[in-house]
């Protein structure tokens, strides 16, 4: 079976087990996190099958899962698509997510390694690369990895797979915030927030932080679902003709 995402944290994977359903549903939750599919995606069940080299019958029981979860939906038509999240969806979400994720970060502070320091400077440097060179979806990646690299170390799993479920209702939009958080570049100053707090070991630091990020990815996701609203009302407004 293909790896698509091979650096995948290793807090997604630590609650898996080694069957072949779990697997693939391991592999479709990093994808869907990292921005492998867009909202309003239908779901092919051949061709993930063939591109992860297994039957559909793991792939099946896989989505069937996801669309339990409610990461995936199913049309009128038995389809299946990554729903398209709204306002009101964003909102609710990240109120959810400061809240918790705020929490898990402030108990993970203290017991950040300097390996895991390290590791969150490393996966920082690497961010800032893949905004510069407007790689999007490896910036989602690189993000994912650094928070949950502070969260596993908590050592909360009931916490972090709410979280992670929290992570993938909003994967597939998550990616076109960064077009807009690219506008203001050198702004880094969450992320760095971040790394500030895990060196000098300061929970309420790294709790703070942890929110700043959240808030300001609220913003910027809040932001394009206004202009794409904007847009639709523009296309569907009726055009006069001239005289």
């Amino acid at each position: 079976m293909k790896t698509l995402e091979n650096n995948a944290t290793d807090a997604f994977n630590a609650v898996r087990n080694d069957s072949l359903s779990e697997q693939v549903f391991a592999q479709l939750t990093r994808t869907i996190l990292c921005g492998g599919f867009a909202p309003n995606d239908r779901i092919n069940l051949r061709n993930i099958a063939r591109d992860y080299e297994v039957s559909v019958t793991p792939v099946r029981e896989a989505v069937l899962r996801l669309v339990s979860d409610g990461i995936l939906q199913t049309t009128e038509r038995n389809a299946i698509i990554v729903p398209q999240r709204f306002e009101e969806d964003i909102r609710e979400i990240f109120r959810i997510r400061r809240t918790l994720e705020g929490e898990l970060a402030e108990a993970a502070c203290l017991k950040l390694t300097p390996t895991d320091v390290a590791a969150l400077n490393d996966t920082q440097a690497n961010f800032v690369a893949a905004l510069e060179k407007e790689n999007y979806r490896e910036a989602l990646r690189l993000n994912a990895d650094l928070h949950f690299r502070i969260y596993s170390a908590a050592q909360m799993p009931i916490y972090l797979k709410i979280v992670e479920s929290l992570w993938l209702r909003i994967g597939p939009t998550l990616r076109n915030m960064y077009p807009i958080l690219n506008q203001r570049r050198t702004d880094h100053s969450p992320h760095e927030l971040i790394l500030a707090s895990a060196t000098a070991a300061d929970a309420t630091g790294l709790r703070e932080a942890i929110i700043a990020d959240l808030t300001r990815s609220e913003q910027a996701l809040t932001e394009y679902l206004r202009r794409v609203n904007e847009a639709q009302a523009l296309i569907a407004m009726p055009h006069r003709g001239y005289r």
